[in-house]
């Protein structure tokens, strides 16, 4: 009877840790970010992959306050919502493949905004891990999206980009030339 119990707790407990955080559901109100996209190889852009999406709600020192993971469907396709006045981080994973990061701020979005409905779409590519590529090269987000106030959508700081991809792109040329593909 113990052993029975026991194990209906464990079930208990893990159906509660697999149920979407509020943050990560679309607003009742409409203040939310949808996220939607699609992951493929970055070598051949038809081969899709399925990878696994961990999105962190930080606080205001980057710390992850909360975490959620989600698996992109056979076809690629992720999506989820990021709720208002928060930052947000989102890992894009597949094994044997370099993770690709992204992070969302949703503060300071006017009302106006939000009534209109705000959505940001990617097409995230990832690239195989060659062995020897320095896993830290790859921890900064690839880009930051949050809202601008001139375009009136959620944008991503393009220079800043570009520097962040410069240096992934370095880190992968090294790594490739000194473990080329036989």
């Amino acid at each position: 009877m113990r052993n029975s119990m026991f194990w209906i707790l464990v079930i208990c407990v893990n159906l509660s840790v697999a149920q979407k955080p509020e943050w990560i559901k679309p607003s009742p109100i409409g203040r939310s970010l949808f996220v939607q996209g699609l992951i493929n190889d970055k070598s051949d852009t038809t081969k899709l992959l399925s990878g696994s999406v961990l999105v962190s709600l930080l606080d205001d020192k980057d710390a992850v306050v909360e975490e959620y993971a989600l698996k992109a469907n056979s076809l690629g396709v992720f999506q989820f919502h990021l709720k208002e006045n928060a930052r947000y981080s989102a890992s894009f994973e597949m094994p044997g493949y370099i993770v690709r990061r992204i992070d969302f701020d949703t503060r300071d979005v006017p009302e106006k905004a939000w009534k209109k409905g705000c959505d940001v779409y990617l097409n995230l590519q990832l690239d195989e891990r060659p062995e020897g590529f320095k896993d830290m090269v790859a921890e900064l987000p690839f880009a930051t999206f949050k809202f601008d106030i001139d375009e009136r959508i959620f944008l991503f700081d393009l220079e800043e980009t570009n520097r962040v991809i410069e240096r992934y792109d370095e880190e992968l040329s090294r790594a490739r030339a000194a473990n080329p593909h036989p």
